[in-house]
């Protein structure tokens, strides 16, 4: 599913920077809000017990872009209640869960007409609550993808974005290995 949107959103991209515009109406300060979907999967080291990943999550997002000719770069903090927990064929375990993002990205993009389609890296933090106990563990790591933001008028856009998360402690001893994938809605406001 999630290759599918991925290659939907370069299925648009291509063709569209033969049709770049200026991108001084993405600088400046951004905030708004955000709802996302997250799949993925979990592996416990060194038993190799796996689980599906799944939930939502909301937040919001602030930020700031620069623009040079058609490109357009800065970055951004985004902040997100989650919920995603394990599933298997047994059910869904959500006392198993990341209760929480945390990103910093560093974005780029191109302008195509009113909208901004870019690329993300960057590094991420979330909390693993183990079980009924509540243990609560800090993990970290690098997350990248896609996304398109749309001008819905001068101030105020929608977008989308596709990120991919890998999931561990900073140590390097990790317990597992977790992959999760978001889409991620947003509407937001440029000033």
């Amino acid at each position: 599913m999630n290759c599918r949107i991925l290659g939907a959103v370069i299925a648009i991209v291509l063709p569209a920077m033969a049709q770049a515009q200026d991108a001084s109406a993405w600088s400046g300060f951004n905030f708004g809000l955000q709802a996302s979907k997250g799949e993925g999967s979990q592996l416990y080291l060194p038993s190799n017990g796996s689980y599906d990943l799944d939930g939502k999550g909301f937040g919001g997002f602030v930020g700031y872009m620069m623009a040079s000719g058609a490109w357009a770069y800065g970055g951004e903090l985004a902040y997100a209640r989650t919920d995603y927990h394990e599933t298997d064929s047994g059910g869904s375990y959500p006392e198993w869960n990341f209760n929480h993002t945390l990103d910093l990205k560093a974005r780029v993009g191109y302008a195509v007409d009113r909208a901004l389609i870019y690329g993300v890296l960057g590094y991420g933090f979330s909390e693993y609550e183990e079980g009924s106990e509540a243990s609560v563990t800090d993990v970290d790591g690098a997350i990248f993808g896609l996304g398109v933001d749309y001008l819905v008028s001068d101030r105020m856009f929608v977008g989308a974005e596709v990120l991919s998360r890998d999931i561990g402690l900073s140590d390097g001893v990790s317990p597992f290995d977790a992959n999760v994938t978001t889409v991620t809605l947003r509407v937001g406001m440029k000033f």
